[in-house]
């Protein structure tokens, strides 16, 4: 008999009630029920804590203040009791409802690696199109050091464990990335790599709202991939460049008629 997997979705939110139950919706929509959903709110003034999260199942939602996003996902991340760890942001969403379920099994199937990545959607929703694909494709899968979609990056709680904390809370744009970095530098980077579709992601988050943003994102990696690995600072650089190309050359692959529909 295969083992069961357990799921912690870890979403954060500040003043993002509709974004935030978009992604309630989504989650409680998933034909795999062996999930735990944990909600950490920064004390938001859109009433973000007037929703009834007690009509939802294996949902837990509480707020404390914070320093960010990042130590948000942190002090979210202590409450997480089940094996694998997703982080699914306030307005993310999985691509089907059986996105879950085809996780669990691609898990399954490969249960000696230590994270999954599959991929994600980009969308801007005002436009009803799609951005970017991230994370499929052969660049993601066999460039040294590709920085993968953190929505749909799965990793065993007990490797993040390892780490002083997952996040750099002191970064703004980027620590989701340098957390990869740390873990392939500590020789906990064994990632299967899935042909999935397993979140979509709108624009205008933190990373992507507007072209300062997405500057101060390239600065930070600047400075913490010249910490870790010195010389080829210049390389992770620029393989962030192919990448964000690579990505929007996957769209014209893609067949526009996806699932998100229902939750925008």
């Amino acid at each position: 008999m295969k083992k069961q997997i357990y799921f912690s979705i870890i979403t954060v939110t500040f003043n993002a009630k509709d974004e935030l139950e978009k992604t309630i919706k989504s989650i409680q929509s998933q034909s795999y029920k062996l999930f735990s959903h944990i909600i950490k709110d920064g004390f938001s003034k859109d009433k973000t804590n007037k929703i009834d999260f007690t009509k939802y199942k294996n949902t837990k939602f509480y707020s404390s203040k914070d320093k960010g996003i990042y130590d948000a996902m942190n002090q979210a991340f202590r409450l997480a009791e089940d094996e694998y760890i997703l982080f699914l942001n306030a307005g993310d969403i999985f691509f089907s409802k059986d996105s879950l379920k085809e996780l669990a099994e691609n898990i399954q199937s490969n249960p000696n690696f230590y994270a999954y990545s599959g991929g994600t959607i980009q969308i801007d929703i005002k436009k009803k199109n799609i951005k970017r694909i991230i994370g499929i494709g052969k660049l993601y899968r066999y460039l040294p050091l590709a920085q993968l979609p953190h929505p749909s990056f799965v990793i065993k709680k007990s490797i993040l464990l390892k780490l002083e904390k997952p996040f750099d809370s002191k970064l703004k744009i980027a620590s989701d990335y340098k957390q990869q970095l740390i873990l392939r530098e500590k020789k906990l980077w064994k990632t299967c790599y899935l042909n999935q579709i397993i979140s979509i992601m709108p624009i205008g988050g933190i990373s992507t709202i507007n072209s300062k943003s997405i500057i101060n994102g390239y600065k930070e990696t600047l400075l913490f991939s010249f910490k870790i690995y010195k010389l080829l600072t210049p390389y992770i650089l620029l393989i962030k460049l192919i990448l964000n190309f690579y990505s929007k050359l996957k769209v014209f692959k893609f067949d526009k008629i996806i699932y998100y529909d229902k939750f925008l």
